[in-house]
This record gives structure tokens, sequence and C-alpha cells, in this order.
């Protein structure tokens, strides 16, 4: 499957709410998820770009591969998901098996809705707010950007892994 997304940090999130809401829509109840990100000694995803992911759900542990494609003004990936009907803590054990282990690991509080064929994420992490918006078309994407009244020149097309490393050197250099 294919994924695009944006990404568009915001200090709170009551402007997009009262977007949604305008709209006739409502973002669901907050979601505790635990992400897991894995990989091999020595890195071989990172350094092909690709991403190898244990997110809890309330199906199981879903697991997330996501590999590069060629990108446009958006963030796009290849993306496969499937669930395991295990936990997340037994799903590391399979994959710990294979020789895989944890090289990063985030909790966010969601909420999720949709606008037409566009998913919208309200994620909220230590270190920001933002909205997250990911479609199979890139038609998609921007029909929710401007429904949500962004300008998708300012739209951020990083993980949230190197969003916390920036957030981390900022706050270690205002700490020196």
């Amino acid at each position: 499957m294919l994924e695009m997304e944006l990404k568009f940090k915001v200090d709170d999130f009551r402007d997009v709410e009262l977007r949604l809401e305008r709209n006739g829509i409502l973002p669901g109840d907050p979601v505790k998820e635990n992400n897991l990100v894995l990989d091999l000694m020595g890195g071989p995803l990172r350094m092909m770009d690709t991403l190898l992911r244990l997110r809890n759900s309330d199906r199981g542990t879903l697991v997330t591969v996501k590999k590069p494609l060629p990108a446009t003004a958006l963030k796009v990936r290849h993306e496969q998901e499937a669930v395991l009907e295990c936990s997340q803590e037994d799903a590391l054990k399979l994959f710990g098996l294979l020789g895989y282990g944890v090289v990063y690991r985030y909790e966010k509080t969601r909420r999720e809705c949709r606008i037409g064929d566009a998913q919208i994420c309200l994620d909220e992490l230590w270190f920001g707010r933002f909205v997250e918006i990911e479609a199979q078309s890139e038609e998609a994407v921007m029909k929710a950007v401007e429904v949500l009244g962004f300008d998708p020149v300012e739209g951020i097309r990083f993980s949230y892994a190197a969003l916390e490393k920036d957030a981390e050197q900022s706050r270690d250099s205002r700490n020196s």
C-alpha cells in the first residue's frame, strides 16, 4: 500500500478541532500508543531507510514495514501492515528470536478521524503536538490540508524519531 503523509506542528489542537467540527467531524477518543522500532545488529534496516515497527493496538500488535519511494511534496513510502494476535511483549520475543532488537521507542497519544480519503491523526508526544495527515493519494492529503487550513509548504516530512532527536538537541543546547 502507498502512504503519502504530511505533518504539521501545532501549539494546541483547538483550531483544528474547530475546523473539523465545522465540517461535521469529531476525532475519536485518545489512544495511548507504544511504538517499538526494530533493527538487526549494525542497523541494516536503518541504512536502507526501512522501518520495522511494533505498535500496540486493540486487536493485538500491529507490525508495520515502511520503505521509501521517490517523494513529491509529501513524504511517500510503501507501507505493509499485519496484526499479530498477541501482546507487544510476545511479538518482541518472536522478532528477538530472529535477531531483532528495539533501537528506538516512543509513546504518543493519538486521536483519529477522516476527511474524505485521508486519515487525520492528532498526535501528542513529549516534544510537541502534531496533526498528521495520511492518504494513498496526494489529492486526498491536499484536500485535508486545505480543509484544516494549513499551508502545505509548512508541512513536515520527517519521522517522529527525527523530530524527537531535534527536540533533544535543542533541549541539550539550551541546558548547556
